[in-house]
């Protein structure tokens, strides 16, 4: 595949994934179908802060999170050197509001998405910042 492909496909995979992200975070971030069984067993999360590794600890951090409503405003993505990671890997960044209550914030977040069969991927590091006002 081309280098110009690959990008493509990653593009591609990040829209589909952001969608399914933004979609459980606001409205499914409990359960057995929850948010937290699109990351890894050994993932990390670092939310405005504060750092949650594994699974247990990230169910907590987001569980305690006021219910949200996010409209994501840009997504870009970027596949990530093999070697990196010892298997396939791409990094997606996104931008937008998240809504808590009356609260209206801007983001940025980060992904990694890692291989981890032949058709899935989940996250092995999520980076999420409020955007300070200037």
């Amino acid at each position: 595949m081309s280098k110009a492909a690959e990008i493509v496909t990653c593009n591609e995979t990040a829209d589909t994934f952001q969608k399914q992200y933004y979609e459980k975070l606001d409205k499914q971030r409990h359960g057995v179908h929850g948010l937290v069984n699109m990351y890894t067993a050994d993932a990390t999360l670092t939310w405005n802060g504060n750092a949650a590794q594994g699974k247990t600890q990230i169910a907590e951090l987001l569980g305690n999170l006021p219910m949200s409503t996010c409209s994501v405003h840009s997504v870009d993505a970027q596949p990530i050197n093999k070697k990196a990671f010892n298997n396939d890997a791409i990094m997606i960044s996104a931008t937008g509001t998240i809504k808590f209550t009356s609260d209206i914030k801007d983001f940025a977040q980060t992904f990694i998405l890692q291989k981890t069969d032949a058709r899935t991927m989940k996250i092995s590091y999520d980076c999420f910042r409020f955007m300070n006002d200037l």
